[in-house]
């Protein structure tokens, strides 16, 4: 079998890179080609063959010569970040439909769909796709409610079933780590309430610990934090899998990352998340992690860890039955493939 990859590969999103080394523990990186925003790090990182995902007539080619059209992992589907990412990955669908009918969507999470014209399009679409996946409930309730009515697979993130490597950086253990992943997120006080939130850590007796979770969009905020408040700041990785040995070391997290949570729980670590999208809401709900809403962050969040901190232990002793099963759905579906 030849596939072909698409996803938001290539930034250093190490969510969607986790998704994309997920794929490859199953596949023959040998025998794949994957659309990538930056195909030498995509080829040096995983051994794939890879091609700029936007020179859209050697994408094309790639997709007449492969064998099945994957989209692996990711909120691919969805018009909150342009209409035009949605249209791409949709043409991306229409072609290996048209080439040779085998599409398979692994794991996505779809949403939110802001336009009529959106959610009138990716019915359309998806209706004729013969194997379609989906990380949660919420997804499949959505695209439901949108006139999809193939066939749905409720599954798990992909990244639940990634291989811990051995960590690339090992955070000092004088005190207990605590690791935070924030986000730049519309016009809200990000920097400040993450900034509060490392100097209460600090004066608890915990070392708080910055994980940029999307290099290009979050390195700067972390420095810019770190900065200020004298937090640790998480270099980059070579490769995600290297993030699970970090985060093994922490003793919780507070993330505004969707992925920054799930790397973290998949490891046992008990995660405050930041109910900044849907797909968070529907992870908490999955693994019974508590939620901080994004209404009066600066002073919410501080807040929210107070009592969040007083809840850890019984939040490690429950989370592995929670995240069992979520590994396991994500190692079922990954042998299907």
């Amino acid at each position: 079998m030849k596939p072909l990859i698409a996803g938001y590969y290539g930034y250093r999103n190490w969510g969607d890179e986790g998704s994309l080394a997920t794929l490859l523990q199953t596949l023959d990186p040998q025998h794949c080609t994957v659309l990538s925003g930056d195909p030498s790090f995509t080829e040096r990182t995983y051994g794939v063959r890879a091609i700029p995902r936007m020179e859209l007539r050697s994408v094309r080619q790639a997709v007449r010569q492969s064998e099945v059209l994957i989209l692996g992992g990711g909120s691919l589907l969805q018009d909150a970040t342009s209409l035009r990412s949605l249209l791409y990955y949709l043409t991306l669908i229409h072609w290996g439909l048209k080439a040779h009918g085998r599409v398979w969507l692994v794991g996505q999470g779809v949403g939110p769909l802001q336009r009529p014209l959106s959610r009138w399009l990716t019915a359309k679409v998806l209706n004729r796709v013969p194997f379609l996946s989906l990380r949660d409930e919420e997804s499949a309730r959505f695209l439901r409610s949108i006139g999809v009515h193939t066939p749905l697979r409720v599954d798990a993130d992909l990244t639940w079933a990634l291989q811990p490597a051995e960590a690339h950086w090992r955070p000092p253990t004088e005190r207990p780590c605590v690791g935070l992943a924030p986000r730049v997120w519309r016009d809200l006080p990000v920097e400040e309430a993450f900034g509060a939130l490392c100097r209460t850590l600090s004066a608890q007796g915990y070392t708080p610990v910055l994980v940029p979770m999307q290099e290009s969009q979050d390195r700067a905020l972390c420095e810019a934090i770190a900065h200020s408040t004298g937090a640790l700041l998480m270099p980059p990785p070579n490769h995600p899998a290297q993030l699970l040995g970090v985060m093994s070391q922490l003793e919780a997290m507070v993330a505004l990352r969707l992925h920054g949570a799930i790397f973290a729980l998949s490891q046992g670590v008990p995660t405050l998340c930041v109910a900044y999208d849907p797909k968070v809401n529907a992870l908490a709900e999955q693994v019974g992690a508590p939620t901080v809403g994004l209404e009066g962050l600066l002073e919410a969040l501080v807040g929210a860890w107070e009592v969040f901190c007083t809840q850890t232990p019984e939040l490690r002793a429950k989370l592995a039955d929670r995240a069992e099963p979520l590994r396991n759905k994500a190692l079922e579906l990954i042998s299907h493939l």
